[in-house]
């Protein structure tokens, strides 16, 4: 059960106003017309949810990087974290835009990555790597994704990618945000 009330009914501008633009994105959980509900568990405090709301927009919405990576990080983070909430939201995200169930697969299960072209590999791990010890990345780790053609504000968005993945584990688990649909009566 949430430590926090799931927020999806509101007379304060702000978080209708965040809300709109969250189902206009299609960030939206089991309830149609409804956000997810990690975002939904930070309702109480729409100052908060605001700039997490912009954080989430041009890490995760926005960018240059294409979004199946970014789901495939996030992910594969969540995994790391034991996270279950963005575990599941995650999955369901690839699932969603069409990534094969063995990519899934080996993010969710295969420390190699080995199903996950390498251009890819080479981002989760740097990104999972960052998640775990962000003092343990090196110039190499740099200059391996330069190798593969990413450019230093392509490599700052996935910096950017992993820390809002990181953030969002924290705050559900802490929260222990339900799933989607599977909340309590």
């Amino acid at each position: 059960m949430s430590r926090f009330p799931l927020v999806r009914e509101t007379n304060d501008a702000q978080l209708q106003s965040m809300y709109k633009e969250m189902v206009g994105m299609g960030m939206v959980g089991a309830i149609p017309g409804k956000p997810f509900n990690g975002f939904t568990s930070m309702g109480e405090r729409p100052d908060l949810m605001s700039g997490f709301w912009e954080f989430t927009k041009g890490a995760i919405v926005g960018g240059t990087l294409p979004p199946t990576v970014k789901q495939m990080v996030c992910m594969t983070i969540a995994m790391q974290n034991n996270c279950r909430y963005c575990t599941v939201a995650h999955t369901g995200a690839l699932q969603a835009m069409g990534v094969p169930d063995e990519v899934i697969k080996s993010c969710a299960a295969d420390p190699e990555l080995s199903e996950v072209p390498p251009p890819q590999r080479a981002m989760i791990l740097f990104a999972l790597k960052l998640a775990r010890d962000p003092q343990s990345l090196s110039d190499e780790d740099f200059k391996n994704l330069r190798s593969f053609g990413l450019s230093d504000g392509e490599i700052m968005e996935l910096i950017m990618v992993s820390t809002w993945a990181t953030a969002i584990n924290i705050w559900t688990d802490a929260s222990q945000v339900p799933v989607d649909g599977q909340e309590e009566g």
